[in-house]
């Protein structure tokens, strides 16, 4: 069973300023320029923006999902084998980039460690926010639910399990198992209250199904004993 707590807006406004954006990386004097897309939203508007690129890109995208839309319409992608924040850090060509010009395409907000960590080492960093996350005025259900069916959820930003704990009792969310993606997302649902957590090996659908199959059958194996 699915719910949504938060809905994605592109910034109509920001997106309007990327062609400007983009025509200064033509006249920059950078010998090259490497974009980090940070989800399947900002990959969007880099495909649209296709023609309008320089050739001196280097593309990178924190997961499969994200790099197949750039990939179905030509473009040249890396991505890391981790594909969260601390993959993408861990690429030989993300840690030697002093003097390096990096873009990272994201929404609002989110990615602190990814910026910082690029700051740090030596990078010129800009961060293009182009659509914005907003929670949606009542949960949106894929079908009827009764808390006492719930046994675990499966969180995949720390806005989601935020959003969670404001729409629902706290104390009926602590008792549950939690598969969230990565080490931050773990630490904001540890924040709230939460005590079960499990973390994905990615964000991908596969990965976070196959997290909670291994819950699920460690949750019957226990039962059984």
């Amino acid at each position: 069973m699915a719910c949504g707590l938060i809905d994605t807006v592109v910034d109509d406004d920001a997106i309007g300023q990327l062609t400007s954006k983009i025509a200064k990386l033509h006249s920059s004097i950078a010998k090259s320029h490497y974009v980090i897309v940070t989800s399947t939203v900002a990959a969007k508007q880099c495909v649209l923006m296709k023609n309008q690129w320089p050739q001196n890109v280097c593309f990178f995208a924190v997961g499969n999902s994200t790099a197949d839309i750039l990939i179905d319409a030509g473009v040249n992608v890396i991505v890391p084998q981790q594909p969260r924040t601390e993959g993408l850090l861990a690429l030989t060509m993300l840690k030697q980039v002093k003097q390096q010009s990096i873009v990272i395409m994201k929404g609002y907000g989110g990615r602190e460690l990814l910026r910082d960590s690029l700051v740090s080492r030596g990078a010129h960093v800009a961060e293009w926010e182009v659509y914005k996350r907003v929670r949606v005025a009542h949960p949106v259900s894929t079908q009827d639910w009764q808390a006492k069916q719930i046994r675990c959820i499966i969180a995949t930003s720390g806005e989601v399990i935020q959003a969670a704990f404001d729409y629902f009792d706290t104390s009926w969310l602590k008792t549950l198992n939690w598969i969230v993606v990565s080490e931050r997302t773990a630490e904001i649902a540890s924040k709230q209250g939460a005590t079960q957590i499990e973390i994905s090996r990615d964000a991908s659908d596969l990965a976070l199904i196959q997290c909670a199959q291994q819950w699920l059958s460690g949750a019957r194996h226990s039962s059984e004993q």
